[in-house]
């Protein structure tokens, strides 16, 4: 599972020049990254008014798919939160996320202009800032992309499942993830989603408590012992409800 981390600020501090070459740090050292974008205009969308994929969406069409020789995209009209967003991904080792600044559960590097600043933005996810910061925390130059990195590296976590089942030995998602965070908890101690069995309903990443978990792989594990060829260490299967 990838580590997610952001890049937050208030508007026009230069979040996305130093997006840029962090992404580009990551990259130079191996790791496969992606990014996520927090728009908070109502009223933003990727497709131009008067296109044909714009008016197909204006037809009523809930998903559209842009297609072209090099690059494809899927536009789908409806609300959605971050973490169905990022239990979407897939084939990543970092996801950077640009804004989000009240999100909960992530590692936040905060771009603050001056101090005051800086104490509006901090937060117990604020693992360091860019420019002015407050006391105890790093603060970075704009132009210290490496020590940003390291930064990174050290502090995302990867997603938690938000169902405070208590399997990590913590009381909530939210005191797991600072322990997590602060180095005093495995990273990937959310088991209801770095555990052995993955549910996905309709594309849509379900968190499953352990004791559930076990129970599938149980039942699941008995009902293929009798099956010829049934035996392996990854099992996948895929139902289809028809409901009339």
């Amino acid at each position: 599972m990838f580590k997610v981390a952001a890049v937050a600020g208030y508007k026009k501090s230069g979040k996305t020049e130093v997006i840029e070459r962090l992404v580009k740090e990551l990259i130079e050292r191996g790791y496969r990254v992606g990014t996520v974008k927090h728009v908070p205009h109502a009223e933003f969308t990727l497709d131009r008014p008067g296109t044909d994929t714009w008016r197909h969406a204006q037809a009523g069409s809930k998903t559209i798919v842009f297609v072209s020789p090099e690059e494809f995209a899927t536009l789908e009209k409806r609300r959605v939160d971050l973490s169905e967003v990022l239990l979407s991904l897939r084939d990543l080792d970092f996801v950077i996320l640009e804004g989000f600044r009240e999100s909960e559960n992530i590692a936040k590097i905060m771009i603050a202009r001056n101090e005051n600043e800086a104490s509006e933005l901090d937060d117990e996810f604020t693992v360091g800032f860019i420019g002015h910061g407050v006391k105890g925390k790093p603060v970075l130059g704009r132009g210290d992309v490496g020590a940003l990195a390291d930064l990174i590296e050290r502090k995302a976590i990867p997603p938690v499942g938000g169902i405070n089942c208590g399997e990590c030995g913590y009381g909530s998602c939210r005191e797991f993830a600072i322990a997590a965070i602060a180095g005093k908890a495995p990273k990937e101690g959310c088991r209801t989603l770095h555990g052995g069995i993955t549910l996905a309903v309709d594309g849509k990443r379900i968190p499953l408590k352990p004791f559930m978990q076990d129970l599938i792989a149980g039942t699941i594990g008995g009902m293929l012992s009798s099956l010829k060829g049934a035996k392996g260490n990854e099992i996948k299967i895929e139902v289809r409800r028809y409901e009339g």
